[in-house]
C-alpha cells in the first residue's frame, strides 16, 4: 500500500501564494495526508541520508528542475508516498490510488504519430513525472534513479532544452517502454492530467482528481513561436473523458 505521504519541493520553504493555495487545497481535500515540503537544504539532506552516492551528481546539476527531477524519485523510493509538483490542484481525494503495491503513474499526453516517431516512443503516450506514487523501495523507482545517474555520468546536462530527455518525462517514458514493467500501473490521463477545457465542462469533469496548471517556472519563455507545421505535429491529442476503468492497459501486465 502506498503511504499517505505527499512530497513536494521548492527552492525555499515559502513558495509563491498561488502554490501555497494549491497545497492548502490538497490538505483540505485529503485530511490526514502527511504533506512534506523540501527546500534545497532539505533535498540534499534526504539524498545524503538515503542515496548518498547520488549527491555529487545532484550538486553538479545546473538547473533546479533537474535537481527536483532526481530528488522526487529518491524521496518516493526512500519513504514511499506520492510526489506532486506545486502546480497540481486536487479536486477529489487521493485515497483511491493508495491501495496497491504497484507504482502509480499517469499518462501525461497522447502525441501525434509523427511526434511519437521523433521521440522514439513505443506507444503514442508520454508518461508524466509531475505526479506519481509508490510504496517505499519500489524496484521500478530504484531503476529510474540508477538510470538517471548513469545517463548523467555518460553525458552531463548542460542545456535547459535537454532536461526532459535527461531527467524528465521523456526519460521516464522511454525507460517505461524499454522495461515494460508489470509492477507499474498507469492511470488513464483524465484522472490526474486532464486538458484544461475538461474542468470547465461538468459532464467531462466527473473523473478528474487532480489538475496540472503547468506553471512551467523553469522554462524559458523567450523562445520564438513554433511554425504552424511544428505546432500541428507537437499538438496534444484530447483524451477520452469517460475511460472504461481507472488504468490504461498497455498489454504486458
Amino acid at each position: 500500500m502506498i503511504p499517505a505521504i505527499l512530497h513536494q519541493t521548492w527552492e525555499t520553504l515559502d513558495p509563491p501564494a498561488r502554490f501555497r493555495a494549491f497545497r492548502d487545497g490538497i490538505r483540505r481535500v485529503n485530511p490526514g495526508l502527511d504533506m512534506r515540503l523540501y527546500d534545497e537544504a532539505g533535498r540534499r539532506a534526504l539524498i545524503e541520508r538515503h542515496w548518498p552516492e547520488a549527491l555529487r551528481t545532484y550538486d553538479r546539476l545546473p538547473f533546479g528542475v533537474a535537481k527536483a527531477d532526481l530528488f522526487r524519485l529518491i524521496a518516493v523510493h526512500a519513504e514511499g508516498g506520492f510526489y506532486a509538483d506545486l502546480d497540481m490542484e486536487c479536486v477529489r481525494p487521493i485515497e483511491r490510488f493508495r491501495h496497491t503495491m504497484q507504482a502509480v503513474f499517469s499518462i501525461e499526453t497522447e502525441v501525434t504519430p509523427q511526434r511519437q516517431l521523433e521521440l522514439g516512443y513505443a506507444r503514442p503516450f508520454q508518461i508524466a513525472n509531475c505526479m506519481f506514487g509508490a510504496p517505499a523501495g519500489h524496484p521500478f523507482i530504484a531503476e529510474l534513479v540508477s538510470a538517471t545517474l548513469r545517463r548523467l555520468a555518460a553525458a552531463p546536462l548542460r542545456r535547459p532544452d535537454a532536461i526532459e530527455d535527461m531527467t524528465g518525462p521523456r526519460a521516464l517514458t522511454r525507460h517505461f517502454y524499454w522495461r515494460r514493467p508489470g509492477d507499474v500501473a498507469i492511470l488513464a490521463q483524465v484522472h490526474w492530467l486532464p486538458p484544461d477545457l475538461y474542468a470547465a465542462i461538468p459532464a467531462l469533469a466527473r473523473h478528474i482528481h487532480f489538475r496540472h496548471h503547468c506553471a512551467g517556472s523553469w522554462k524559458d519563455g523567450n523562445g520564438r513561436p513554433l511554425p504552424l507545421i511544428r505546432r500541428w505535429i507537437e499538438r496534444n491529442l484530447l483524451p477520452n473523458p469517460y475511460p472504461r476503468g481507472l488504468w490504461h492497459d498497455f498489454g504486458w501486465r
